[in-house]
Protein backbone atom coordinates (compact mmCIF):
# COMPACT_ATOMS: atom_id res chain seq x y z
CA UNK A 1 0.00 0.00 0.00
CA UNK A 2 1.23 3.47 -0.86
CA UNK A 3 1.27 6.15 1.80
CA UNK A 4 -0.91 9.25 1.45
CA UNK A 5 1.95 11.47 0.27
CA UNK A 6 2.80 9.03 -2.52
CA UNK A 7 -0.81 8.87 -3.67
CA UNK A 8 -1.09 12.65 -3.57
CA UNK A 9 2.01 13.11 -5.69
CA UNK A 10 0.82 10.57 -8.25
CA UNK A 11 -2.42 12.54 -8.61
CA UNK A 12 -0.43 15.73 -9.18
CA UNK A 13 1.94 14.29 -11.78
CA UNK A 14 1.47 15.65 -15.30
CA UNK A 15 1.24 12.78 -17.77
CA UNK A 16 3.02 14.64 -20.58
CA UNK A 17 5.49 16.86 -18.76
CA UNK A 18 6.70 14.26 -16.26
CA UNK A 19 6.49 16.61 -13.30
CA UNK A 20 3.94 18.36 -11.08
CA UNK A 21 1.00 19.98 -12.85
CA UNK A 22 1.19 23.75 -12.77
CA UNK A 23 -2.01 24.13 -10.74
CA UNK A 24 -0.47 22.13 -7.88
CA UNK A 25 3.02 23.63 -7.79
CA UNK A 26 2.27 26.25 -5.14
CA UNK A 27 0.40 24.09 -2.64
CA UNK A 28 1.72 20.56 -3.11
CA UNK A 29 4.70 21.01 -0.79
CA UNK A 30 2.45 21.72 2.19
CA UNK A 31 0.01 19.08 0.97
CA UNK A 32 2.68 16.39 1.04
CA UNK A 33 3.77 17.41 4.54
CA UNK A 34 0.14 17.33 5.65
CA UNK A 35 -0.24 13.87 4.13
CA UNK A 36 2.73 12.62 6.15
CA UNK A 37 1.24 14.01 9.36
CA UNK A 38 -2.19 12.58 8.52
CA UNK A 39 -0.69 9.14 7.93
CA UNK A 40 1.09 9.32 11.28
CA UNK A 41 -2.22 10.22 12.92
CA UNK A 42 -3.92 7.24 11.25
CA UNK A 43 -1.09 5.07 12.60
CA UNK A 44 -1.82 6.46 16.09
CA UNK A 45 1.67 7.95 16.34
CA UNK A 46 0.78 11.62 16.83
CA UNK A 47 -2.00 13.68 18.36
CA UNK A 48 -2.77 17.39 18.61
CA UNK A 49 -3.40 18.66 22.13
CA UNK A 50 -3.88 22.32 23.07
CA UNK A 51 -3.05 23.31 19.52
CA UNK A 52 0.31 21.56 19.48
CA UNK A 53 1.43 18.29 17.97
CA UNK A 54 2.60 15.59 20.37
CA UNK A 55 4.19 12.22 19.62
CA UNK A 56 1.96 9.57 21.17
CA UNK A 57 4.01 6.58 20.04
CA UNK A 58 7.53 6.87 18.58
CA UNK A 59 7.60 3.25 17.41
CA UNK A 60 8.35 2.72 13.71
CA UNK A 61 5.53 2.36 11.20
CA UNK A 62 7.63 0.41 8.71
CA UNK A 63 7.39 3.21 6.14
CA UNK A 64 10.68 5.04 5.66
CA UNK A 65 9.14 8.42 4.80
CA UNK A 66 6.80 8.35 7.79
CA UNK A 67 9.46 7.08 10.19
CA UNK A 68 11.93 9.80 9.16
CA UNK A 69 9.29 12.45 9.87
CA UNK A 70 8.28 10.78 13.14
CA UNK A 71 11.88 10.80 14.30
CA UNK A 72 12.09 14.55 13.67
CA UNK A 73 8.87 15.13 15.57
CA UNK A 74 10.02 13.02 18.50
CA UNK A 75 13.41 14.76 18.68
CA UNK A 76 11.89 18.24 18.80
CA UNK A 77 12.80 20.13 21.97
CA UNK A 78 9.13 20.96 22.59
CA UNK A 79 5.66 20.32 21.13
CA UNK A 80 5.00 22.64 18.21
CA UNK A 81 1.98 23.75 16.20
CA UNK A 82 0.90 21.90 13.08
CA UNK A 83 1.73 25.00 11.04
CA UNK A 84 5.37 24.75 12.13
CA UNK A 85 5.61 21.14 11.00
CA UNK A 86 3.93 21.82 7.67
CA UNK A 87 6.76 24.23 6.93
CA UNK A 88 9.52 22.15 8.53
CA UNK A 89 8.56 18.91 6.79
CA UNK A 90 7.35 20.51 3.57
CA UNK A 91 10.76 21.60 2.38
CA UNK A 92 11.45 21.81 -1.36
CA UNK A 93 13.18 18.43 -1.51
CA UNK A 94 10.09 16.56 -0.34
CA UNK A 95 8.43 16.18 -3.78
CA UNK A 96 11.66 14.73 -5.21
CA UNK A 97 12.01 12.39 -2.25
CA UNK A 98 8.49 11.08 -2.74
CA UNK A 99 8.84 10.67 -6.49
CA UNK A 100 12.16 8.84 -6.08
CA UNK A 101 10.41 6.42 -3.75
CA UNK A 102 7.73 5.84 -6.39
CA UNK A 103 10.48 5.14 -8.89
CA UNK A 104 12.04 2.59 -6.54
CA UNK A 105 8.62 0.93 -6.20
CA UNK A 106 8.41 0.58 -9.96
CA UNK A 107 5.42 2.87 -10.53
CA UNK A 108 7.45 5.50 -12.39
CA UNK A 109 10.54 5.61 -14.57
CA UNK A 110 13.00 8.52 -14.58
CA UNK A 111 14.19 10.15 -17.76
CA UNK A 112 16.22 13.41 -17.65
CA UNK A 113 14.83 14.22 -14.17
CA UNK A 114 11.30 13.71 -15.44
CA UNK A 115 9.03 10.87 -14.37
CA UNK A 116 6.70 8.77 -16.48
CA UNK A 117 4.23 5.98 -15.82
CA UNK A 118 5.02 2.30 -15.75
CA UNK A 119 1.99 0.08 -16.29
CA UNK A 120 1.48 -2.58 -15.19
CA UNK A 121 3.47 -2.50 -11.94
CA UNK A 122 3.69 -4.44 -8.70
CA UNK A 123 1.30 -2.14 -6.82
CA UNK A 124 -1.28 -1.69 -9.61
CA UNK A 125 -0.83 -4.73 -11.86
CA UNK A 126 -3.63 -3.83 -14.28
CA UNK A 127 -2.01 -3.41 -17.72
CA UNK A 128 -4.34 -0.84 -19.24
CA UNK A 129 -3.84 2.26 -17.05
CA UNK A 130 -1.22 3.87 -14.78
CA UNK A 131 -1.40 4.08 -11.00
CA UNK A 132 -2.95 7.56 -11.05
CA UNK A 133 -6.01 6.26 -12.86
CA UNK A 134 -6.84 3.71 -10.19
CA UNK A 135 -6.30 6.14 -7.30
CA UNK A 136 -8.38 8.80 -9.04
CA UNK A 137 -11.11 6.26 -9.83
CA UNK A 138 -11.45 5.32 -6.14
CA UNK A 139 -11.57 8.96 -5.05
CA UNK A 140 -14.18 9.86 -7.64
CA UNK A 141 -16.34 6.97 -6.47
CA UNK A 142 -15.93 8.16 -2.88
CA UNK A 143 -16.79 11.77 -3.73
CA UNK A 144 -19.62 11.27 -6.20
CA UNK A 145 -21.47 8.13 -5.06
CA UNK A 146 -23.05 6.87 -1.86
CA UNK A 147 -20.64 3.94 -1.62
CA UNK A 148 -18.76 3.61 1.66
CA UNK A 149 -15.10 4.44 0.91
CA UNK A 150 -12.00 3.38 2.79
CA UNK A 151 -11.05 5.82 5.54
CA UNK A 152 -7.72 6.56 3.84
CA UNK A 153 -9.64 7.82 0.80
CA UNK A 154 -11.70 10.08 3.04
CA UNK A 155 -8.52 11.53 4.54
CA UNK A 156 -6.90 11.99 1.12
CA UNK A 157 -10.00 13.79 -0.18
CA UNK A 158 -9.94 16.04 2.89
CA UNK A 159 -6.28 16.85 2.26
CA UNK A 160 -7.00 17.64 -1.39
CA UNK A 161 -9.77 19.96 -0.25
CA UNK A 162 -7.48 21.62 2.29
CA UNK A 163 -4.73 22.37 -0.22
CA UNK A 164 -7.17 23.39 -2.97
CA UNK A 165 -6.38 20.44 -5.21
CA UNK A 166 -9.76 18.77 -5.67
CA UNK A 167 -9.42 19.81 -9.31
CA UNK A 168 -6.90 16.98 -9.70
CA UNK A 169 -9.78 14.53 -9.26
CA UNK A 170 -13.06 16.27 -10.09
CA UNK A 171 -14.23 18.50 -12.93
CA UNK A 172 -15.28 22.05 -12.20
CA UNK A 173 -18.96 21.08 -12.40
CA UNK A 174 -18.45 18.23 -9.93
CA UNK A 175 -16.50 20.05 -7.24
CA UNK A 176 -19.41 21.58 -5.31
CA UNK A 177 -21.08 18.19 -4.88
CA UNK A 178 -17.72 16.57 -4.09
CA UNK A 179 -16.92 19.12 -1.37
CA UNK A 180 -20.30 18.49 0.27
CA UNK A 181 -19.77 14.74 0.08
CA UNK A 182 -16.26 14.98 1.57
CA UNK A 183 -17.62 17.00 4.49
CA UNK A 184 -20.31 14.36 5.11
CA UNK A 185 -17.83 11.49 4.92
CA UNK A 186 -15.35 13.13 7.31
CA UNK A 187 -18.15 13.87 9.77
CA UNK A 188 -19.61 10.37 9.69
CA UNK A 189 -16.37 8.35 9.78
CA UNK A 190 -15.49 7.02 13.24
CA UNK A 191 -11.80 7.91 13.42
CA UNK A 192 -11.86 8.20 17.19
CA UNK A 193 -12.08 11.59 18.86
CA UNK A 194 -8.33 12.24 19.19
CA UNK A 195 -7.49 11.18 15.64
CA UNK A 196 -10.48 13.05 14.18
CA UNK A 197 -9.45 16.27 15.91
CA UNK A 198 -5.84 15.83 14.83
CA UNK A 199 -6.88 15.29 11.19
CA UNK A 200 -9.17 18.33 11.36
CA UNK A 201 -6.33 20.48 12.73
CA UNK A 202 -3.97 19.25 10.01
CA UNK A 203 -6.50 20.06 7.29
CA UNK A 204 -7.23 23.50 8.76
CA UNK A 205 -3.52 24.37 8.97
CA UNK A 206 -3.00 23.12 5.41
CA UNK A 207 -5.88 25.22 4.09
CA UNK A 208 -4.46 28.29 5.83
CA UNK A 209 -0.98 27.68 4.41
CA UNK A 210 -2.42 27.09 0.92
CA UNK A 211 -4.41 30.32 1.03
CA UNK A 212 -1.17 32.31 1.41
CA UNK A 213 0.54 30.72 -1.59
Amino acid sequence: MLNLAEELLLLALDDDEGWIVESALDTLRHGLAAAVLADLALHNRIVVEDGRLHVFDAGPTGDELLDTALKRLDESDKPRKVKYWLNALGFRKLPRQVVQRLTELGLLREEDRRYYWIAPNAVYPQPDAPAKYWIKNELRAAGLTLNKPERRNIVLLSLLRGCRLLGLVFTRDERKAAVKRVEELAKDEDFGEAVAQTLADIEAATAKAASRE
